[in-house]
């Protein structure tokens, strides 16, 4: 082996070590983080049995984590770990999904196309390594339990790539606070979930073609259309569930 090529595979090794170690930071970080939210949601009267279904864990292993919990000195370690960057815990009383709200700020704005960004890449990488494909909610957290989960192509990543550029465009040809409106959420939480997913609203033509669903007799048009609605209440795109929604093709 050359003596170039000999000093090239030490600073990869390196390089790889440097990453298996911040991996291994980042575990260590994840379960103080767990072992705090697991202790402060025992403190608010959380059953040990909703705990481990929260967690994915068996209640024995949640019992195991609580024995030795001391709050106060992992609020010590969660502040030394918010001084170097860590995520604070969001906030349960302030909802989900925060990033859908408007903003007073383009900075914070920006944060959260950083966000979608890093989420892209994320996909990026998984449908890369050929397992199962990524999976979305098309609706807010805060709708749970109702969800409208869709699987992650390429397609729809280059899409939210390009819906992330023309919202970056957009806040910066804002200057002011009251420019932000040219780039701001929609006031549909649900609907604003869609757009920044790239998710199109879902027309009664397309779902049928999506579907393959023949629409040449009032019976069919009947079917296709409860199955048009009840797919528009899944995604959240209407409130009213569809049993008690007229269909204009029933009885003719």
């Amino acid at each position: 082996m050359a003596v170039s090529e000999f000093i090239a595979a030490g600073r990869r090794e390196r390089r790889v070590l440097i990453r298996v170690s911040r991996a291994a930071w980042r575990l260590r970080s994840a379960e103080r983080e767990r072992e705090w939210a697991l202790g402060s949601a025992r403190l608010e009267g959380v059953s040990i049995r909703k705990l481990a279904s929260a967690a994915g864990l068996s209640a024995s292993r949640v019992h195991q984590l609580l024995a030795g919990v001391d709050l106060d000195r992992l609020g010590v370690v969660l502040g030394q770990l918010r001084e170097v960057g860590w995520p604070a815990p969001e906030d349960p009383d302030a909802g989900g999904d925060p990033e859908l709200d408007g903003r007073d700020l383009i900075a914070e704005r920006l944060d959260d196309e950083a966000e979608w960004l890093r989420q892209a890449a994320g996909w990026l990488s998984q449908l890369e390594a050929g397992g199962y494909p990524p999976v979305v909610n098309l609706r807010p957290s805060d709708d749970w339990p109702e969800t409208a989960n869709v699987a992650v192509n390429l397609e729809r990543v280059v899409a939210v790539l390009e819906r992330i550029a023309s919202d970056v465009q957009e806040l910066a040809r804002a200057r002011r606070v009251a420019d932000l409106r040219t780039a701001g959420a929609l006031s549909d939480r649900r609907a604003e979930r869609r757009r920044r997913l790239a998710e199109p609203d879902l027309d009664f033509r397309t779902f049928c073609r999506a579907k393959r669903m023949s629409a040449s007799s009032a019976r069919q048009l009947e079917r296709a259309w409860d199955a048009w609605r009840a797919e528009l209440y899944r995604r959240g795109e209407i409130t009213d569930h569809p049993a008690y929604a007229d269909n204009p093709y029933r009885g003719r």
